[in-house]
Order: structure tokens, then sequence, then C-alpha cells
């Protein structure tokens, strides 16, 4: 979910940025925004997803496998913050100063597709309990 969010908000971004006029009768901005929209609503709902522990506790033992790799509350908070910050038509430089304006919503992406990659490779590493 979260990968598929990912691309459809870049997706979506360069259709709304770069696209002019229309296909078919459908604005290609107004498309491009909306299809960055919903990838943010996909990104939102899979960050949700990491904070997640396994719904089936096992009683832990002395021998017991360690707990289940949880994402902490602060970096989902960041990571749901960076997207909004994305989709937000405000920005802390704004994009008619190029390329700076540009290059911070650049930056925040790259943290998000770093962080995201980082949260999806440790619950890999320490995957949750079945029962």
């Amino acid at each position: 979910m979260i990968v598929a969010g990912l691309a459809a908000l870049v997706a979506g971004g360069v259709l709304a940025l770069t696209a002019d006029g229309s296909l078919g009768g459908v604005d290609l901005t107004a498309a491009g925004a909306a299809v960055m929209v919903a990838g943010a609503v996909l990104l939102v709902a899979g960050l949700l997803r990491l904070r997640r522990a396994s719904r089936r506790a096992v009683a832990r033992g002395p021998g017991a496998a360690p707990a289940p790799y949880r994402t902490g509350k602060g970096k989902i908070f960041a990571m749901i913050a960076v997207v909004v910050y994305i989709v937000s038509p405000i920005d802390l430089v704004p994009d008619v100063f190029l390329p700076v304006g540009v290059v911070d919503d650049a930056g925040a992406l790259l943290w998000l597709v770093l962080a995201a990659g980082q949260e999806m490779a440790r619950r890999r590493a320490r995957p949750l309990e079945d029962g």
C-alpha cells in the first residue's frame, strides 16, 4: 500500500506540474491533482498500518521470539506531515523560486521514500507472529 501510494503521489505530481491542456475532455492538471491526493490517502493508510501489532499475541517465554517491530508514533506522524506538506499548495519555499522551490518538495519526498523503505525493511526483518 505504501509503494502504490508513493507511486501515485509522484505520478500525480508530475502530471499536475508538467501537463497542460486536456485529454478526452479531462483537464490533465486536475487529473494529476486527483491522482496525487489519492496517492496521499493510500500512503497515509499504509503508514498507519505500520503501527499495528499482531492481533494474535503469543505468550512470551524464556525462549520466545522477539517482539514484532512496530514503527514509533513520532516517525509515523513525521511521515504523514511530510505527505501533507508535499500535497499542500503552501510551501516553505514557493515553487515560483525555481529550482529551490521544487528542491524542498523533492527533498521531503526523498526523505519520505527513504524512511518508508527503512521501516518496511525493519518489519520484514522481524515479522509479525501469527500464533
